[in-house]
């Protein structure tokens, strides 16, 4: 579903009040990234809102695109690392490829408002350095999750300061 600014968030139920997707839509304006071929996958081509990291140790899955056969456009792979916030702080992340660090850019790809919780689908504005010694960009998920109430009486305030302890805005387009 788009709102009225085209962007992509959604809301996954009917539960959620639409007063959270429409000022969470308006402040986090989705990016998109172009995966024309494996060498240059992932760079950003319309720069929405960038988000700086405001932890250490958040797990990022590597970047990964697909093609159907040699004549089909790649697309992405919606293989992000899992980070779950919940109501009282605690967190819950999966193992994964890369570890983004405090003051890492951010971007949005995808934001979902669920009766219960905000996902936020992420993206490395530029590419992170592996052990190894090449580069990748990387996909996170920010899971917050909520009383329903919470998000039924569009308490902006209690949903924005949640989200703003992980990832602040560095700017807006």
């Amino acid at each position: 579903m788009k709102d009225r600014s085209g962007s992509a968030a959604s809301v996954g139920t009917g539960y959620a009040s639409s007063t959270v997707r429409d000022v969470l839509s308006e402040r986090f304006k989705v990016s998109r990234i172009d995966v024309p071929n494996q060498f240059d996958e992932g760079h950003v081509i319309k720069k929405g809102t960038v988000l700086r990291l405001q932890v250490d140790g958040v797990p990022a899955g590597m970047l990964r695109t697909t093609q159907i056969n040699t004549k089909s456009p790649r697309f992405h792979v919606h293989d992000y690392a899992r980070v779950t916030v919940g109501e009282k702080g605690l967190i819950r992340a999966e193992p994964a490829s890369l570890t983004l660090g405090n003051g890492t850019r951010l971007v949005v790809l995808d934001l979902k408002v669920d009766r219960d919780r905000v996902r936020i689908f992420t993206h490395t504005l530029e590419p992170v350095r592996l052990p190894d010694g090449r580069s990748a960009h990387g996909c996170t998920e920010f899971v917050f999750a909520f009383d329903p109430a919470t998000l039924a009486r569009a308490d902006i305030p209690t949903v924005s300061a949640r989200i703003d302890q992980w990832l602040s805005i560095a700017s807006a387009s």
